[in-house]
Order: structure tokens, then C-alpha cells, then sequence
């Protein structure tokens, strides 16, 4: 009798499980990349080309992230338009100015972004960033 018993209990399991694997399976999240601006601090660089090197030896995607890290009071960051990094201005910033680190910018969309630090004259001497975010 017990054994009459475990046969359809058996069955019904059998029979859920290819229900289960004939449903297909829920793509997985994507994650975020946070990259971490100029690979370490957002910073006064060494040579006047290293944060276009940085941006240009990787690929960043909508949905990333830029993080910039810097000492607070000495630096700070604004994503500006292509008109204002070529100037090293500010006065239309499409952001507020992050006075804080780390300060994380979300890539929403495939675009062209611009950032400039506005303390001093650290922009015109190089602490500015253009990077291309690609469709994810």
C-alpha cells in the first residue's frame, strides 16, 4: 500500500519539474561598473593627457558609473557641456558641483560626458574629463 502511495507522489514531482524546465529561465541583472576616474584620485596629473588615456583604454556603458576620488576641499567636480570643458567653465553646469568623495555620477544613457573640476585653475591644467558611454 505504501508503495501504490509513493508512485503518485513520484509522478506529480516528475511531472512539476518539467513544467519548471519548460518555463524558460529569467535573464540575469546586469550590474554596474563603477569606474574609478583616472584609476585612482581625480587629482592634478602628471602628464596633460592621462585622463584622456584613462577614458580611452576602456569601455563604459549606460547603466555604469563614474567615481571620482578626491581630497574634499581641495577638488571638486561638475559634468558641464562640450562648450564649457573646452573652456574650462562652468556657468551652464548640467549637474550641481560634487564637493564630496567619493562623487559617483550614474550613466544613464549613451552620450558624450564632460566633467571639470572648478577649483582654481585645476581645469586648465588638466584636471578635466571627457568620456564616451556606449549603449549597454
Amino acid at each position: 500500500m505504501a508503495m501504490a502511495m509513493a508512485i503518485p507522489s513520484l509522478l506529480a514531482a516528475l511531472l512539476a519539474g518539467c513544467v519548471l524546465l519548460a518555463v524558460p529561465a529569467p535573464q540575469c541583472a546586469v550590474t554596474a561598473t563603477d569606474h574609478v576616474v583616472g584609476g585612482s584620485l581625480w587629482t592634478i596629473p602628471t602628464s596633460s593627457d592621462h585622463y584622456s588615456n584613462w577614458a580611452g583604454n576602456r569601455t563604459i556603458f549606460a547603466g555604469d558609473n563614474l567615481v571620482f576620488r578626491f581630497d574634499a576641499g581641495m577638488y571638486d567636480v561638475v559634468q558641464v557641456g562640450q562648450w564649457e570643458y573646452n573652456r574650462c567653465s562652468w556657468e551652464d553646469p548640467y549637474s550641481d558641483t560634487l564637493k564630496s568623495s567619493p562623487a559617483v555620477f550614474h550613466l544613464d544613457f549613451a552620450d558624450a560626458k564632460y566633467y571639470v573640476c572648478t577649483i582654481g585653475n585645476y581645469c586648465s591644467l588638466g584636471v578635466k574629463i571627457y568620456v564616451q558611454v556606449q549603449q549597454a
